[in-house]
């Protein structure tokens, strides 16, 4: 049983050592801030969010219609109103949205490095 004890104590204050050393760590990992770390994006990575952001609008669209049906049913909207005019307000929003998608598209290489890539149209992704 000496010996056991002898181990177990051992094992005891190798892990008191090692809380005692890491401890240090542990503190200076509770102060990182991520947001100071993380540099501000380039123009590069600008224009390729706005290409992005164009593509993914092209591509989508059309989703604009089934989105508009699924908001105006949870609003509570009528039946007569589901079935006459969530289909030109959604087929209007996905026109919409195309096209600023085509826009962006055609216009991500020429923007000016300090304006012109906030989104056009909110949310800025269908999805």
């Amino acid at each position: 049983m000496g010996a056991f004890k002898k181990t177990w104590a051992k094992f005891f204050a190798m892990v008191l050592v090692a809380a005692v050393v890491l401890t240090p760590f542990a503190v200076v990992a509770e102060g990182y801030d991520p947001d100071q770390e993380i540099p501000a994006p380039t123009g590069f990575e600008k224009r390729l969010t706005k290409l992005g952001r164009g593509l993914s609008n092209v591509l989508l669209g059309w989703a604009e219609i089934p989105v508009t049906f699924d908001e105006k049913l949870k609003q509570g909207k009528p039946l007569g109103y589901l079935v006459g005019v969530v289909p030109v307000l959604g087929t209007t929003r996905a026109f919409l949205r195309t096209g600023t998608g085509v826009f962006e598209m055609v216009t991500f290489p020429v923007s000016d490095l300090e304006v012109n890539f906030e989104p056009i149209l909110e949310p800025e992704y269908i999805f």
